[in-house]
């Protein structure tokens, strides 16, 4: 540090600043550009002293033997932007953040959904819980699958994206309408053969208990990425996840594991974390990591559904620490498996890469309904908010489409309320449907998954000190 330059400044905590603790050590962290900077807690009152005094004043009262460490660490806290100037310009900073990214809709996820029936009756359901009673209930026929590949392909041309396309056979329970689904994959092969349509990744996302092994042969014929929802051993899954005779469907999901399995299938499971599966994580992840062998999964927590699923902040925060604990278990006995909620924060902090949002639906996802209308996310499918147009409208194109262009904004890099959050850049922003549902507008923050995003960050910023220090 320049004292000459910088000896008579009064410093100020930065917006984006925040000091943790932890034994000794405090971790000074800037959450808008991802830096850490950790020291002795012995000089986090000098430090501190800046914020009322010049620099220069400071350092006289800072005994001899710290005052190299001190001016070291203040010269790294105000590098990060962590200290800063009073005069600083933060939002100016910020500014030039936001304009890294597009702000607009570019599609490249399409849910396709296949049947709005279901043969489970799943306590938890977001997709069933949000159904109108006088809701019309379809399945998807092949004349509106054909149009859904079709106008999917129109919108994603030849452009390249971050990641590659894909398309999402999703439900009601998918595999309720196979003829459709194996028609859809034998025409997207053919489109992908003729060049009418670029390469995208199929994936299905099943309860499993319809899997035959006529259906394994198909979806590995077209190598469909298949996720199984199991919530863990027979009586932590049969809680929830019940036929409507109200019998478990652990039996029949087990029984469609196999068959993916012996067919070289190898299924990546969703397990939803409810709160009377929260006592019992460490045991669901030895089950499906250890028995299974399965190397993919993503944990979910019970979504906020009016009327039938509430905000329930104590299992919120329960489910956020489980879900941050599980990632302990398995770095340590399972470090060849890919967990997608923890994976993909720790991906973003270690590699300092700020996450607009978490959310598909934030400008990269359309979903079409059973008879073919377009909207933005499948939790709305039962009332058919943000679904405005359809396959079989020519003109339609969700990039163009007010709602898609306002929904690709939501980050909470353009939220003022989350600018001050240890987690800022690697949140994403939860879930717009449960700010939705809790508050009335997608621009207010999920707060269910603040519990989560805070709990990983703080756990993130304490593993990279202890991988620093190994």
């Amino acid at each position: 540090m320049n004292l000459k330059k910088h000896g008579n400044l009064i410093l100020k905590l930065s917006l984006f600043g925040h000091f943790l603790e932890k034994d000794e050590v405090i971790c000074g962290y800037n959450a808008l550009k991802i830096e850490t900077v950790y020291f002795a807690k012995e000089l986090l009152p000098h430090l501190m002293a800046s914020t009322e005094r010049s620099i220069n004043d400071v350092l006289t009262s800072v005994p001899e033997k710290d005052k190299k460490q001190f001016i070291t660490t203040l010269s790294r806290l105000m590098n990060s932007a962590i200290l800063v100037p009073n005069n600083y310009n933060e939002t100016e900073y910020l500014k030039s953040v936001q304009q890294c990214f597009p702000n607009k809709p570019n599609v490249r996820v399409m849910v396709m959904h296949m049947t709005d029936y279901c043969n489970l009756n799943c306590r938890y359901c977001f997709i069933e819980g949000a159904i109108k009673p006088d809701y019309q209930r379809r399945i998807m026929n092949t004349e509106t699958a054909q149009a859904t590949i079709d106008k999917f392909a129109e919108i994603i041309g030849n452009k390249k994206f971050p990641k590659k396309p894909s398309i999402v056979f999703y439900g009601g329970e998918p595999l309720e309408n196979f003829s459709t689904i194996k028609f859809s994959l034998e025409y997207l092969a053919k489109k992908t053969k003729s060049g009418t349509i670029q390469k995208v990744d199929n994936v299905i996302i099943t309860n499993g208990t319809l899997i035959t092994d006529e259906i394994a042969l198909v979806l590995k014929k077209y190598k469909v990425l298949v996720a199984v929802s199991l919530d863990g051993p027979e009586e932590i899954h049969d809680y929830n996840r019940v036929f409507h005779s109200g019998k478990g469907s652990f039996a029949k999901t087990m029984n469609g594991i196999n068959c993916l399995q012996r067919h070289g299938i190898k299924p990546s499971v969703a397990c939803v974390l409810s709160k009377n599966s929260l006592p019992h994580m460490e045991e669901i992840l030895h089950f499906i990591l250890g028995d299974l062998k399965i190397d993919s999964l993503g944990f979910n927590h019970v979504s906020i559904i009016p009327n039938f699923n509430e905000y329930d902040p104590e299992y919120e925060e329960q489910c956020a620490a489980a879900i941050v604990r599980s990632q302990e278990i398995i770095q340590e006995y399972y470090p060849n498996v890919y967990e997608r909620r923890m994976n993909n924060k720790m991906y973003n902090f270690f590699n300092r890469q700020l996450l607009h949002s978490d959310c598909t639906g934030c400008g990269e996802q359309m979903s079409v309904s059973t008879d073919g209308q377009i909207g933005i996310c499948q939790g709305y499918m039962g009332s058919r908010k943000t679904f405005n147009n359809t396959v079989f409208n020519a003109d339609a194109n969700p990039n163009n489409d007010p709602v898609f262009q306002e929904w690709s904004t939501r980050s909470p890099l353009n939220m003022p309320e989350c600018y001050n959050c240890i987690a800022l850049s690697t949140c994403g922003g939860g879930c717009p449907r449960n700010a939705d549902f809790l508050s009335g507008s997608i621009w207010n923050k999920d707060e269910a998954f603040c519990f989560f995003a805070k709990k990983a960050q703080t756990w993130m910023i304490w593993k990279k000190y202890q991988n620093l220090n190994q």
